[in-house]
């Protein structure tokens, strides 16, 4: 069977689209395993529109930025659990609420 410029073109563009989401889920997967026992200040809801701007102890990625809402004592593993959450700033148009990320036992407290 022979093909066209046209059917290869697509075929290539079908395979680079096709790259294309595999980067990004491996990129989005790697960042949802980002859940650290540390963390930095950065700004959440810092678009307009959305909840108040405000401090919060976590990190960005080029996926958004992720902080850590609440750490808790857990005494059968005998670590600190630290809740990870999902700023899901909305932009202009308003603010999504922020999600649940993950969770990880840590040596340390948060703060």
């Amino acid at each position: 069977m022979k093909r066209t410029i046209k059917q290869w073109g697509a075929l290539g563009a079908a395979a680079v689209s096709l790259a294309g989401v595999m980067v990004v889920a491996g990129g989005t997967t790697s960042a949802h395993a980002d859940t650290r026992c540390g963390w930095g200040w950065i700004k959440i809801n810092d678009s307009a529109g959305g909840d108040p701007i405000s401090d919060a102890r976590g990190h960005s990625h080029s996926t958004g930025n992720h902080y850590v809402r609440n750490f808790w004592w857990d005494a059968a593993s005998g670590a600190y659990i630290w809740d990870w959450w999902a700023d899901n700033d909305g932009g202009s148009d308003g603010d999504t609420a922020d999600t649940y990320f993950g969770s990880r036992w840590c040596a340390n407290p948060a703060w």
